[in-house]
């Protein structure tokens, strides 16, 4: 029998995220996802929450931020990058 986990790190839901006084209302980690899972979980998750809140996501740099970013422009979200680190960037998703 072949048992298949996946885990995600950490999913937040609620209003008491903040950012450079902008509140984050749901967040995602997905580093270490490969594409394009990555991709899906993010619109699984921005078909769940209104036009007035936004979604934060880390995902590693290379090709997982290409997919999400290309994929949600496309879809016709607002994306911005937050932050940047050495292996992995912050991404703040709306689509207001």
């Amino acid at each position: 029998m072949v048992l298949n986990i996946i885990i995600i790190r950490a999913v937040y839901s609620g209003s008491c995220l903040e950012n450079n006084n902008q509140n984050i209302d749901h967040y995602l980690d997905l580093r270490g996802f490969v594409c394009p899972i990555n991709f899906v979980k993010c619109c699984l998750s921005l078909e769940n929450i209104s036009s007035s809140e936004s979604l934060k996501v880390d995902l590693d740099i290379g090709e997982p931020e290409i997919t999400v970013v290309e994929g949600l422009k496309d879809k016709g979200y607002k994306v911005k990058r937050i932050q940047k680190h050495s292996h992995w960037i912050t991404l703040l998703i709306s689509s207001e």
